[in-house]
């Protein structure tokens, strides 16, 4: 079977030759074609349309205006038919769609309970592939075409992934009465190595976004804890803490999603000092099928930074 548009295809490379080359000889040589070939493709496009697209009047030869409206014409084409063919791949195990999300196991309670009950009224037929693992492994799905997208904490640094920022959340300090200075007060607002320099602490696992702000934080406020142990969750941590095992920093927005039980404390961090971007993450330049664009947007309307509190 031909491919699709490959006559097109022929002609653009053949015009984009000769509009650097100059000449149907070169051309046909880059191309790994015969110069009478070349030749005769551009005439016969020439007696369809009843126009020139070479100027051969000019040495070197270049397109008319014609040659080069169709050139663009024809590029445009192509691209716009490869994003459809993109597109459609994405359906082809579904009826409608689908779209694979991954997301950090803490992050998604907090999340998902305000994205997919609403998407999945919108769009009925879409199925939704979730995964649950640390933002450095989605990150790598994501560059790997395993996954469409993911919503994480922090952002990877790579020319090759786009970040949709949905909102900028704050930080909490949990902390088990038993660790707290005997002169504590609540209403002031102690230094963070004051209160958990060598003091027991519970850390998320390296690999996670959230944790990689929590230590420099950490670095920048000269505390250094004594990290008794990690979890890949961060509501394990909290539990953890409720249970007086040690102190740990959770995102503010995971306390509203989190019974806090227990003779704990909690200590807000100013904002000024810690903040952390939750965004959504994919590949630059990869044609986002239909219903991944309708969950970004959906996703970007419901973090609304003028509707946030």
């Amino acid at each position: 079977m031909t491919p699709p548009l490959s006559h097109e295809r022929q002609l653009i490379n053949i015009l984009t030759e000769i509009s650097q080359t100059g000449s149907v000889s070169q051309t046909a040589a880059n191309l790994f074609m015969t110069q009478p070939t070349v030749s005769k493709l551009i005439r016969n496009q020439e007696k369809q349309y009843g126009v020139a697209l070479i100027d051969r009047a000019q040495h070197p030869l270049r397109l008319t205006y014609a040659g080069e409206y169709y050139l663009r014409q024809m590029q445009q084409l192509v691209r716009s038919f490869q994003t459809v063919s993109n597109n459609l791949k994405a359906y082809a195990h579904t009826d409608v769609g689908r779209i694979t999300l991954g997301v950090n196991p803490s992050l998604a309670q907090v999340i998902l309970p305000q994205l997919l009950p609403e998407f999945h009224r919108r769009f009925p037929q879409v199925q939704i592939h979730l995964f649950e693992q640390p933002a450095v492994a989605m990150a790598q799905a994501v560059l790997a075409g395993d996954i469409d997208m993911h919503i994480g904490i922090g952002r990877t640094y790579d020319e090759a992934l786009e970040h949709q920022r949905l909102f900028t959340d704050s930080a909490a300090l949990i902390m088990p009465s038993r660790l707290l200075p005997p002169d504590f007060d609540a209403n002031a607002t102690p230094g963070i190595a004051t209160l958990i320099h060598d003091q027991d602490f519970i850390a998320e696992t390296d690999d996670s976004g959230f944790q990689h702000l929590v230590t420099s934080f950490l670095a920048q406020n000269e505390a250094t804890p004594n990290i008794i142990l990690r979890t890949p969750n961060l509501t394990t941590a909290v539990q953890l803490a409720n249970a007086g095992l040690g102190a740990t920093i959770v995102p503010a927005s995971l306390l509203t999603a989190t019974t806090l039980q227990g003779d704990t404390q909690i200590v807000p961090l100013p904002v000024t000092d810690f903040q952390a971007d939750v965004a959504i993450t994919y590949k630059v330049g990869m044609p986002l099928s239909e219903p991944v664009q309708e969950f970004l947007t959906l996703a970007q309307a419901t973090f609304d930074p003028t509707k946030m509190p």
